[in-house]
Formats: structure tokens, C-alpha cells, sequence
């Protein structure tokens, strides 16, 4: 970037949810700016960095600035400017990567005040375009692996790619639980099929994060718990992986899981 500042007229910056402080260098070369971003979507981690160090910095450095709370670690871009700039902020309500019914889930975090517009072409349709697969032999083992749930979604890929219906739709992984049962799925999946046509699917396992601003046409969700090794989370930091999990598929969504109600 040139050392100007204001050297732009118009800087953009989306996915800002994903940015944090280090942007603000790019940020003050715009004369204006534009920050595209959801507080609903994964923000940086700031959870590595001790609380009495930042706390330190601030009384040194920020104790005059008006909006020093957010200018933490763990604040995004996004944070920033909807502090900032708060009364110019707009949100977009219409939605169009999902089909409605995959859409619904994510919708509840925004207090249904999405609007689902997109109509799949006959072309597109999957019915149905949810699919829940309960594998009640399922166990999550000492490295956050659950092999038999991962046996069941590379029998379930190794099929779509079989079947002509299912021609040239993308396809993605994500694991609810750490990368471990990520990887471990993307190993299996490439034993079994080929990598040529797995690269022209744009087959990819990973956590939300991987996957944010990301779609595929069928995706995969992995629960990885059982009923021996599961508790409820919640926290502001889960509900964005969970909305960001639940919105990548345009055309199908499964759930793999093994525990119940």
C-alpha cells in the first residue's frame, strides 16, 4: 500500500468481521470507507492474549480515545465501525445463497429479519434439501474423533459422486469440534475417491472459520460428540460458528450426529 494517507478515494473492506486492528493501516489510506462484515459471523481470536496485558496497554495508551473498549484483540473491524460509526450502519436483509429451509436455522440469530429470496432453478433442487444422520454407534475418542460419524459421510460423498444427479455440485465438510475430526474426514474422503474429481467439487473439510465467505452446494456437518462426551455450550463465540456452519450450503445441508434429543 502506498504510505499515503488518504491516498483513495473509496477503500473497501468485506468480510470485516474476519479483520482485526491490523486492518486499520489499510483503512487510513480511504478518504472514505466501506466496512461489509455481520457481528454474527466467526471475529478474530483474541482468547491467547492475557486480559492484564491488554488492560496495560490500554490505560498507556488509550485513556483519552472515546472508543478504547473496542479496540481489543478480540474486536473485529466490523466491531469497530458499528461503534464508530453507528448511525450510518445499514443492514442488508436479502438473503440469496441458501434455499429457504437451510436458511431458517441461521435466521434465528438474526431475529428472523432475513429475507430468503433465492428459488433453486429445477436444475438445483435437492429434496430434501435437510437431511439429519443419526449414527448411534458414534463415539468421540481421546482426539476429538468420531470415526464412525466420518465413515458416514465418506460413504455418503463417495455415493453423491456416483450418482449423475448429483453431477458437478460442490462439496464441503465442516466439524463442529476442532479440526481433528476435519481432518481425519478429509483423509478418509481421499482414500476412497478421486482427487481430480474431489478438486473439481471443491471439496474442503475444516472448522466454520475455514468456510466463512465460503459456499458449496452440499455441505456437511459434523457433530463429533456422543452422549457420553457432549455438553451444551453457548457464548457469543459458539453462536458465530453455528451461524457460519449453518449457512454455507445453497442446496443441501446434512447433520451427521450421534447423540440425540
Amino acid at each position: 500500500l502506498p504510505a499515503i494517507l488518504g491516498r483513495f478515494d473509496l477503500v473497501v473492506v468485506d468480510e470485516a468481521s474476519q479483520s482485526d486492528l491490523w486492518a486499520l493501516p489499510a483503512v487510513l489510506r480511504g478518504k472514505k470507507i466501506l466496512v461489509v462484515g455481520d457481528d454474527k459471523q466467526v471475529s478474530p481470536d483474541g482468547s491467547f492474549i492475557a486480559a492484564t496485558h491488554v488492560q496495560s496497554l490500554k490505560e498507556r495508551f488509550l485513556t483519552d480515545q472515546p472508543h478504547k473498549d473496542v479496540l481489543t484483540p478480540g474486536m473485529s473491524l466490523y466491531d469497530i465501525a458499528s461503534t464508530v460509526f453507528a448511525a450510518q450502519k445499514v443492514m442488508l436483509r436479502e438473503h440469496f445463497r441458501c434455499v429457504p429451509a437451510i436458511i431458517a436455522y441461521s435466521n434465528r440469530f438474526y431475529d428472523g429479519f432475513m429475507q430468503p429470496l433465492r428459488i433453486p432453478k429445477e436444475s438445483e433442487r435437492i429434496d430434501p434439501p435437510l437431511v439429519d444422520i443419526y449414527v448411534p454407534s458414534g463415539y468421540r475418542d481421546k482426539k476429538d474423533i468420531n470415526r464412525p460419524e466420518a465413515e458416514a459421510i465418506a460413504d455418503e460423498i463417495t455415493a453423491i459422486l456416483q450418482n449423475n444427479q448429483f453431477a458437478n455440485r460442490t462439496l464441503g465438510v465442516v466439524s463442529l469440534l476442532g479440526p481433528d475430526q476435519a481432518k481425519y474426514i478429509d483423509t478418509l474422503v481421499r482414500s476412497r475417491c478421486d482427487a481430480a474429481e474431489l478438486m473439481r467439487r471443491k471439496f474442503e473439510c475444516g472448522d466454520a472459520r475455514v468456510f466463512q465467505g465460503s459456499e458449496r452446494d452440499i455441505m456437511f456437518l459434523s457433530m463429533v460428540v456422543d452422549p457420553k462426551n457432549a455438553k451444551a455450550i453457548s457464548g457469543n463465540s459458539a453462536e458465530q460458528r453455528f451461524n457460519v456452519a449453518g449457512s454455507r450450503a445453497r442446496d443441501r445441508m446434512y447433520l451427521v450426529r450421534s447423540v440425540q434429543l
